[in-house]
């Protein structure tokens, strides 16, 4: 995964936002996931237009952190993603 990758919610994803987290279900394999607020603001955030270090600037703005921090972490949950079927590098 690379910071200009962009990443689009999978078909195959569905997800509940629950306050500020959320619940993402794999639907092929039922298998379910559980975000925190920031995960799920990077989830809320792939639409298929914004690069990864797009999500990770404006996460970092709005947690008043720098973004090569965030931008780390957002790299490790999107491979997650990928491999869990949950997101696609469009």
């Amino acid at each position: 995964m690379q910071p200009t990758d962009v990443l689009t919610r999978s078909p195959h994803a569905a997800h509940q936002t629950l306050g500020e987290e959320a619940v993402l279900i794999n639907v092929n394999s039922g298998d379910t996931y559980s975000l925190n607020d920031t995960g799920t603001m990077f989830w809320e955030l792939l639409d298929g237009r914004r690069t990864v270090a797009d999500c990770a600037r404006a996460i970092a703005a709005e947690y008043d952190v720098t973004a090569d921090v965030v931008e780390a972490d957002l790299l490790e949950l999107a491979a997650e993603f990928a491999a869990e079927g949950l997101a696609i590098v469009a």
